[in-house]
């Protein structure tokens, strides 16, 4: 079966022949509506349409449900991925925040001792 990207979701979505040809007649209709040649990309019409009318009518069917359903697993990976590298930046930068904390707080201490006048501590 000849399978084309899908204009929006070409990346994981690929579609049939019959509906890639009513998507690209649909996506140059609501382009020429739009009337805008300063617009680049597709028309806010088209995305609205595919995510409201098109995916929903047609996830049911097992072609596009297996593409969906390959692309959530692909997606909660890449969550999961996004998770760690966060996880390890921001852990990183905590640490380092909590080290300069405790630094400050520590010499505060020391000039509060020392100063005639003491240093206020937090």
């Amino acid at each position: 079966m000849l399978a084309r990207p899908h204009p929006l979701w070409g990346d994981w979505l690929h579609v049939m022949a019959g509906d890639s040809q009513r998507l690209l007649d649909k996506l140059l209709v609501m382009r020429d509506q739009l009337n805008d040649p300063e617009h680049v990309g597709p028309p806010p019409a088209f995305v609205t349409y595919n995510r409201l009318s098109w995916l929903p009518a047609n996830l049911s069917r097992p072609f596009y449900k297996n593409q969906a359903l390959e692309h959530v697993e692909t997606l909660a990976r890449r969550i999961e991925i996004l998770n760690k590298d966060i996880e390890q930046k921001a852990g990183s930068l905590l640490d380092q925040r909590d080290a300069a904390v405790a630094e400050r707080e520590w010499l505060m201490n020391e000039l509060a001792a020392l100063a005639p006048n003491p240093v206020e501590t937090d």
